[in-house]
C-alpha cells in the first residue's frame, strides 16, 4: 500500500474528484430543488359545474379563507355545492364553523383529495364543530390541538382549534400558527366574547415571535367604539391586526349580509410578526359567491355567512451553504444558564444569509422561527451570536446579535438544529455529554475549524480564551488568533507529507504554505481527494518546486482528537513533537508498527513532529487522543 507512484496518484485522485463533484451535485438537486408549482398537485374535480367563480390561488402567495357554513350541511345539496365552490377558488387554507355532521363532513373531505382535512370533536349537539381544510401540495399540517381547555366559558365550549402549519412553493417558505375559533353570538355573548379576546391577546403575546394568524366567526364588528366593542382587547393590541379593517363599514362586504342583522363579523387577525407581509402583499376581501349562485340558492343550499379571504406574497427563504454553528455555551458559571446561554454560527460560504424564517429547534419540544426586522443576515467570514439574553449586565458579558425564546441548551445532551422551512437542514450538532464532545463548565465548546464536520466531537475543544465576567468562549469573533505561536517546518522539492500544527483563522493552504504549488493538496479517506483547507489532525500530499522552511503562525494546538478508519488513514499532530507511544488509544485500534513518515521514502516514525503528515493503519474505526504536557 505504501509504494505508491504519485504519477498514478495524481491520476486517481482527478477521477475521484470528477466522480465526488457528480455527486454532491446531483445530490444538492435532489435534496434542496423543489417545483413551484408542485408536481404532484391534485385536481379538484367537483361533481357539478353550475358557476364560474374567480379563482384566488397563487402560487406565489399563502391564502387563508374562513368560513361559517350555517350548520353545515345545511342542504342535501351542500356538500357537493360547496365542493365546486372551492374548486373554483382553490384558497391554500379554509377553516370552517358550524359543522353538525361529522360524518357528512369526513365525506365531504373524501370528496376533496387535493386537501387534508382535521376536525374538532365536542360530542354536542349544542357546539358545533370546528374543521380546517388544507392543500396537501403546499401546505402541511404538522400538529394539531384545541387551545384554551379552562376556558370553556369564553369561548362558548367550542374551544378553538390550533394547527402547525408549513407552507413550501419552490423556495419560498413560511410557517404559521392558525387559530379557527367561533365566539358566542348576540348581545348575551358581549362578555364571552370580551374574555376571549383577552386570552387570545395574551396567548399571542406570549407566542410573540410566532406567525400566528386568527380566523374565524368573531361574532362581532371591529369598528365599534371601546364601551361597545366585545373584540376590543384584540382590536387595541399593538402587536395584532385585523387584516378586514381596510374593508369594514362598507355594506358591500359585509360577511353576513342579510336582514336587520347585516354586518362585518368574520373576520382574519393576524400576529406582529406578520406585519410586515401584510403591509407588502396583504389583501383582504369577501367573496360575494351569493352573486354567482343567486342569493336564494346560497341561503338555502349553502350558508348565510360570506367567505372572508386573506392572501400574502411569501418571499423565497435563503438557501445558500456555508452556514456553520461554530461555538456553544451550554453550561456557564458566573451567570444561570436562563440567563447566559449562548452559541455561534458562521458562514463559510461565498454568499451572505439571511437567516429570517429559519427554524432553529432541537430534536424534542424546543422549537423557535427566526424573525427580525431588515432580516438576520449572516457575511461571509462573520460571526452571529444567539442567547436566550441581550444584557451583556447579566449574561456574562456577551455581545448578542439575536435573542431566541422556546430554546435552550441542556447542560448534558442536546441538539441545535437549523431547518428552512421547506425541511432541509442546514446545519446541526448533537452534542453528546462528553461522550465525544467536551463537557465544559463555565467555557465554550468551539470548533477547532469552520471548514471540519462540526457532527464529529473530535473536532471540537474547550475554549481557553477568557471574556466577560470570567467565563471562556470567543463569542462574536474567530475561534483563535493567528498570532502568538509559530511553528517552523521543513519542506522537500517534490511531494510532502504535511499538517496543519496550529489553529488559524484562514486554513486554505496557499495561505498556510505560500511556496506550495497550486492544485497539489491532496486528502485521504479511502480515495484520494483535492482539498483546498487545511484541517487539524489530518494528513495531506502537497508538492513543492525547492526546499524550504515555512514558519506557520497561529494559536497552539495542545489537545488533539483524531478519528481514524478501519484501513489506512493519513493524520497529522498537535504543536509540539509528540511519541506515537504517548497517543492515546484507549481502544487499542492502531495496528502496532504502522506510523510513517515520508521523506524521499517511507520511514517508520516513532514521533509525530509538527507540521508533517503521517500514515497509520487501524484494525477498526474509532478515535484517538493526542495530549501534550510539561509534566
Amino acid at each position: 500500500m505504501l509504494a505508491i507512484s504519485l504519477q498514478k496518484l495524481k491520476i486517481k485522485m482527478s477521477i475521484t474528484t470528477k466522480i465526488i463533484s457528480v455527486v454532491i451535485v446531483i445530490f444538492y438537486m435532489f435534496s434542496y430543488s423543489q417545483d413551484c408549482p408542485p408536481t404532484d398537485t391534485v385536481q379538484v374535480e367537483p361533481p357539478q359545474n353550475l358557476w364560474s367563480i374567480p379563482y384566488e390561488n397563487s402560487w406565489d402567495g399563502l391564502e387563508v379563507m374562513t368560513w361559517n357554513v350555517k350548520e353545515f350541511p345545511l342542504s342535501s345539496y351542500t356538500v357537493n355545492y360547496i365542493t365546486e365552490i372551492i374548486s373554483d377558488i382553490l384558497p391554500d387554507v379554509i377553516v370552517f364553523q358550524e359543522i353538525s355532521d361529522i360524518q357528512d363532513y369526513e365525506n365531504f373531505s373524501s370528496m376533496n383529495p387535493a386537501y387534508d382535512f382535521i376536525h374538532t370533536n365536542y360530542g354536542s349537539e349544542v357546539n358545533p364543530d370546528l374543521g380546517m381544510a388544507v392543500r396537501n401540495d403546499c401546505v402541511e399540517i404538522v400538529n394539531h390541538t384545541t387551545l384554551f381547555s379552562s376556558e370553556g366559558w369564553a369561548f362558548a365550549y367550542r374551544y378553538p382549534l390550533k394547527a402547525e402549519l408549513g407552507w413550501s412553493c419552490g423556495e419560498a417558505a413560511i410557517t404559521i400558527q392558525l387559530i379557527n375559533i367561533h365566539f358566542k353570538a348576540f348581545d348575551e355573548g358581549f362578555n364571552q366574547r370580551l374574555a376571549a379576546s383577552q386570552i387570545l391577546a395574551d396567548y399571542i403575546q406570549y407566542n410573540i415571535s410566532e406567525n400566528i394568524i386568527v380566523a374565524g366567526d368573531f361574532n362581532d364588528e371591529i369598528d365599534e367604539p371601546e364601551e361597545s366593542n366585545s373584540l376590543w382587547p384584540l382590536v387595541s393590541d399593538p402587536n395584532s391586526f385585523f387584516t378586514t379593517t381596510p374593508i369594514v363599514g362598507n355594506n358591500y362586504y359585509n360577511s353576513f349580509p342579510w336582514g336587520i342583522y347585516s354586518s362585518f363579523i368574520d373576520h382574519i387577525l393576524i400576529s406582529v410578526e406578520l406585519f410586515d407581509e401584510n403591509t407588502l402583499s396583504g389583501e383582504a376581501q369577501t367573496l360575494r359567491i351569493d352573486d354567482y349562485t343567486s342569493s336564494s340558492t346560497y341561503q338555502n343550499y349553502i350558508s348565510d355567512h360570506r367567505p372572508v379571504l386573506w392572501k400574502i406574497l411569501i418571499d423565497v427563504i435563503d438557501m445558500s451553504t456555508g452556514l456553520v454553528i461554530n461555538e456553544i455555551m451550554n453550561n456557564p458559571v458566573n451567570v444561570t444558564d436562563s440567563y447566559g446561554e449562548w452559541f455561534e454560527v458562521t458562514n463559510i460560504g461565498p454568499d451572505t444569509i439571511d437567516m429570517n424564517g429559519l427554524t432553529l429547534k432541537d430534536d424534542g419540544g424546543d422549537q423557535h422561527t427566526i424573525s427580525q426586522v431588515g432580516g438576520l443576515l449572516l457575511e461571509p467570514g462573520e460571526f452571529v451570536v444567539f442567547a436566550v439574553n441581550d444584557n451583556p449586565a447579566e449574561n456574562g458579558g456577551v455581545s448578542v446579535d439575536y435573542v431566541y425564546s422556546n430554546f435552550a441548551l441542556g447542560n448534558g445532551w442536546d441538539e441545535i438544529i437549523f431547518e428552512h422551512p421547506t425541511g432541509a437542514i442546514l446545519d446541526e450538532v448533537w452534542y453528546d455529554n462528553g461522550a465525544s464532545f467536551p463537557d465544559p463548565s463555565g467555557g465554550s465548546m468551539m470548533l477547532i475549524d469552520s471548514y471540519s464536520d462540526n457532527s464529529l466531537g473530535a473536532n471540537w475543544m474547550t475554549s481557553t480564551v477568557p471574556f466577560g465576567d470570567g467565563d471562556f468562549g470567543t463569542p462574536g469573533s474567530s475561534n483563535f488568533s493567528d498570532n502568538g505561536f509559530m511553528v517552523n517546518v521543513t519542506v522537500n522539492d517534490g511531494w510532502n507529507l504535511i499538517g496543519l500544527p496550529v489553529m488559524v483563522s484562514d486554513s486554505h493552504y496557499q495561505s498556510v504554505f505560500p511556496n506550495s504549488v497550486l492544485g497539489t493538496l491532496y486528502g485521504y479517506d479511502e480515495v484520494y481527494t483535492e482539498q483546498e483547507l487545511l484541517i487539524n489532525g489530518n494528513g495531506y500530499w502537497l508538492r513543492f518546486n525547492e526546499d524550504s522552511e515555512v514558519t506557520i503562525e497561529g494559536s497552539e494546538l495542545s489537545i488533539l482528537s483524531i478519528s481514524l478508519s478501519e484501513g489506512w488513514n493519513l493524520i497529522s499532530g498537535i504543536s509540539q513533537g509528540i511519541e506515537v507511544d504517548d497517543i492515546d488509544d484507549p481502544d487499542n485500534i492502531v495496528i502496532p508498527g504502522t506510523y510513517y513518515s515520508f521523506g524521499e521514502t517511507y520511514t517508520s516514525a516513532s514521533t509525530l513532529e509538527p507540521g508533517k503528515g503521517y500514515w497509520v493503519k487501524a484494525n477498526s474505526a474509532g478515535i484517538i487522543s493526542i495530549t501534550f504536557s510539561v509534566f
